[in-house]
């Protein structure tokens, strides 16, 4: 996995860079994972006073 970091309009942006055959392991049955990943950055953030929005992509 490689995470980098994008300044949108809006919003920060975290990519997560995952390979295919990471991809099911990394978003979990039905997308709880992912979910788990995006709360816990959003929590983050919040806490930081920013938005962030986090993209998986292969």
């Amino acid at each position: 996995m490689q995470v980098s970091e994008k300044e949108g309009e809006r919003a920060w942006i975290l990519e997560l860079k995952v390979a295919p055959e990471d991809m099911g392991k990394v978003i979990g049955k039905q997308g709880r994972i992912a979910k788990a990943i995006r709360t816990v950055v959003k929590a983050a953030a919040i806490h930081e006073d920013k938005k962030i929005i986090v993209e998986i992509v292969q």
